[in-house]
Parts: C-alpha cells; structure tokens; sequence
C-alpha cells in the first residue's frame, strides 16, 4: 500500500484558544465517524479524479472553516481550538493489494461490508484530532472517497451536511455556506462550576430519570475483540410495504414507517438467533441469560432496544433545525418480554405476512412509545443534566457486548443518496451518485448495534 498525504504546513502553533465545545458534543464518542463512497473511474482518469477532490476539499475548507479545526479530545471536557485553522487534510491510499479486488469485481459482488472492515480504513484516535480528514482509497477501476468526520464536532446528519457541501463544491454548485447555525463552540451551555445539586450526579438519579444511560468512573472501555461477525441483510420494500398495509388495519398503530417495522423485524429476530446461540441442551428450550444488573424473581424478563435519534426537530425551529451542525443525537428506550420477541418468529414457513404483522404489533407500539416519550420537555432536562456533569465521558448508555437481551438500532438511511447530492467526481462533466455507501473501520461495531442504509437500487434496503 502507498500513501500520499496533502495537508498545508500548520501556522504557529503556539497561538491557540481553545473553547469547550457544546453539552450535546461532550457526549459524542471521541473518534471517527468513517463512511466510503464508491465511486467507477477508469485508470487513466485517476490522477485527474483525485486532483479535482482536493481542490473540492481546499474550497470546502474554505467556505466552512469549521471543517479546518482542531479538537482535543483526551481530557473530560472536549475543547475546539478557532485559532489554528489548516486545509482540509486529504491522504490518498492505494489499497489494490489490500482489498485484492478490482472494483468491478467488488460492484458485481454488491460492494460486500467485510471489504471495508479493515484496518487499512481506520483513523487512529488522538489526542490533538482534525474536524474532517478526507481518504481516497484507489483500486483497479474506481476510487473509495472516505468521510472521516471527527463525531465529536458532529453526528451522521452532519456527514450528511459534509456530503452535500463536498458534492456540491465537486460539481461547482452554489450552495448555502450559511448551513451552520452556530458553530459548535458557541453558545456552549457546559458548567465549568463543580455541581452542588448532589442528586444530578447520583448514578441512582440518572437510572430513574433516563434508564438507558448509566453513570461509570473510570470511562467505559471498548472491549477486547471477541471474533465479532457482521451480516448485512436485504428487504424488499414491496414486502416492507405489504406488513405496514396489514399493521395499518390493526388497532391504533397508524401507518408505521419504514425505520420502525425494520426496527421490530431486527429487534424479534435477532433475539430469535441470540436465543439459538444461547440454546440451554437440558431444557430443549433456546433462552438467554439475563442482562447486566437484571432481577428476575419469576417474573417475565426482558429486552431491551436503544434507538438513536435526531433530537434536531425536538428543539429547533424547522428552519434552525435544518441548519444546525453539530452533535443532536437522543436515545429512545423500548422494554418487551423476550418471550414476545420470541413468539413473534414463530410461524409457519412460508412466512403469512398478515400473521407477521399481527404479531410485530405490540413491538410497534413499545418502539413508537418509546419515541415519543422523548419529546422537548424530555431533551431540555437531559441538556440540563448532561451539563453538569464534569467528565461527560463517564454517561454511556447501559448496555455492553455481553448484554444478550439489549439491542441498539442506528438509522442512516438519508445519508449520501439525497436530491443535491451528485458528484462531479472527475471534474470532466459527469455527474451521477456513487454506486454505493459503506460505513468502514477497523472492525465490527460492538453485537448489539445494528445500522441500515438506502439499498444500492430503489426496490430495497440494505442493513
């Protein structure tokens, strides 16, 4: 593998102010969000692709200098430094020998998830971090453009942002440089005073007030790996729509979204295969052993699913929410039987729609409660104890790798493949959308999470 890497020489750096960056920041995981556009260019138009991407990338940086920051993210409060501001770092890898894989071979074989879960696409930690790094990884063929957005200075909506003002830059396109409402380290509502109100920094307070985070010291610690395997399952969205018809006829439940039934499908089958693994030979019964901390005292046990969503619309404005960069993330908590989720997986081959929809039902319903409970009154007082905390690192939410019965579910479906989000990726005229997203790293994600992403065509999503 051959690396280059394009990054202008830093000014003094011994002139800096650093800011704490805002509550809702302090709580992002301190590293790289890493997503890859797939994009076909033949050999000889490389060196001409790879040029137009870096001088995109120098105007970005331009536009949005926030993109240009640096961070520091090895102590409790997360500083954002708005003196030292430097190009956009690009690095270009060749990864022929690597992937070991043309890129027709891989688009034929619909650019699998395991190609892109390797070392050789993750960003090293640091105390001293840049806001954005760019990648763009060559193979025979084609190129992979990596968005290596620091998750401190933003979440998956901010790549997002990032992929439509890159995009845009890419086909020369006007766009609105004004996106950012306020950048991150303004209006920072974190308290440098210690907290005097005891009971908001009682581990016992923030289990009652929000059961889906828990208080630790020393910071939690990603585990050691354990031979993780990631699966990416298809569904048809004709079949998606067939369940939420039937699920529409059945009670209160509205017309359920897209994000929700696959939601309960992953929630009620993934419990179904933990339970396989975990099958007792004595019993002749698949069970799980109980969670983290769980009391069952024969009563019914349950399983948890932590959602991640956009808290934007919840405090914002249409107009400010659309606008904001930055951090907005919340988490939703839904609790079920697992015997439920079980029963809901078990039916006749072949699967009767209307049966399976009956039974994703109550599922439906604990999930959509489950988020509207988190409403405006609910992300205002989770601001107000998160800004009181002194070391932000220490609120994770309650579940760990060898939680069999807690689930987490992450939704990218709107990032990449939006209206305005095309690509000049040559600079020769030919603007189109990449052939496909992945999200790349180093390794699996930790078992409980799951995302899902648009399909590569319009008939299917991809999780």
């Amino acid at each position: 593998m051959t690396t280059r890497t394009d990054r202008e020489t830093p000014r003094d750096n011994t002139h800096h102010q650093w800011v704490p960056l805002n509550t809702w920041n302090q709580l992002a995981p301190r590293t790289y969000n890493r997503l890859v556009l797939c994009f076909q260019v033949d050999n000889d138009k490389q060196a001409a692709a790879i040029q137009h991407l870096k001088d995109s990338a120098l105007r970005l940086g331009i536009h949005q200098p926030v993109l240009r920051s640096l961070l520091k993210v090895d102590a409790p409060i997360a500083l954002i430094d708005v003196l030292a501001q430097h190009n956009v770092q690009v690095e270009v890898h060749d990864v022929r020998e690597v992937f070991g894989k043309t890129y027709n071979q891989l688009k034929e074989t619909g650019f699998p998830a395991a190609t892109f879960v390797n070392p050789v696409v993750d960003v090293p930690a640091a105390g001293i971090a840049q806001a954005l790094i760019l990648r763009i990884y060559t193979v025979d063929g084609g190129l992979f453009l990596g968005i290596h957005l620091h998750h401190s200075i933003g979440d998956g909506k901010a790549i997002d942002d990032v992929i439509s003002w890159l995009s845009a830059e890419s086909r020369g396109d006007r766009y609105d440089k004004s996106a950012i409402l306020s950048s991150p380290f303004y209006g920072c509502h974190y308290s440098k005073e210690k907290n005097t109100d005891g009971h908001l920094l009682d581990p016992e307070y923030i289990s009652r007030r929000f059961p889906e985070r828990k208080l630790l010291s020393p910071p939690v610690k990603t585990p050691v790996d354990g031979g993780w395997i990631g699966k990416i399952f298809v569904f048809k969205i004709a079949t998606l729509n067939v369940i939420q018809s039937h699920l529409q006829q059945f009670g209160d439940l509205g017309r359920p979204s897209t994000s929700v039934v696959l939601m309960a499908l992953l929630w009620a089958y993934t419990a179904k295969a933990r339970a396989a693994v975990f099958e007792d030979p004595d019993a002749n019964t698949a069970v799980l052993t109980p969670t983290r901390g769980e009391q069952t005292n024969g009563e019914a046990v349950h399983s948890r699913l932590f959602t991640v969503m956009d808290a934007r619309k919840r405090v914002f404005k249409e107009d400010q929410a659309r606008r904001y960069f930055g951090n907005a993330v919340e988490v939703a908590l839904a609790k079920i039987p697992t015997a439920n989720l079980l029963k809901t997986c078990g039916i006749a081959t072949p699967i009767r729609l209307d049966v399976l929809a009956k039974n994703l039902g109550p599922i439906i319903r604990s999930i959509q409660d489950s988020i509207e409970a988190v409403d405006q009154d609910s992300v205002h007082e989770r601001h107000t104890l998160y800004a009181h905390l002194p070391d932000p690192r220490n609120l994770v939410l309650d579940y760990f790798p060898d939680d069999t019965r807690a689930f987490v579910f992450n939704s990218w479906r709107y990032i990449g493949m939006n209206a305005g989000q095309e690509w000049d990726i040559t600079g020769a005229g030919t603007v189109g959308y990449p052939d496909a997203i992945r999200r790349a790293g180093g390794k699996w994600n930790w078992p409980p999470r799951c995302f899902y992403l648009r399909g590569q065509g319009p008939r299917s999503w991809r999780l």
